[in-house]
């Protein structure tokens, strides 16, 4: 394959491309990882350090 026809194949700017199936788990897998460790943390210096009152 030479160096035009690699160029022809490259998807032009702005071109949408939808996600696959797999790719739409792991961005929902990781925001869900994320915010569930976000509470662990937020739980964990409230029960840990308590608050000066």
């Amino acid at each position: 394959m030479n160096e035009q026809e690699k160029l022809e194949k490259l998807p032009e700017e702005g071109e949408w491309f939808d996600l696959l199936p797999v790719e739409k788990k792991l961005i929902l897998g990781s925001l869900g990882l994320g915010i569930v460790l976000l509470f662990i943390l937020v739980w964990i210096s409230y029960n840990i350090v308590p608050v000066a009152k």
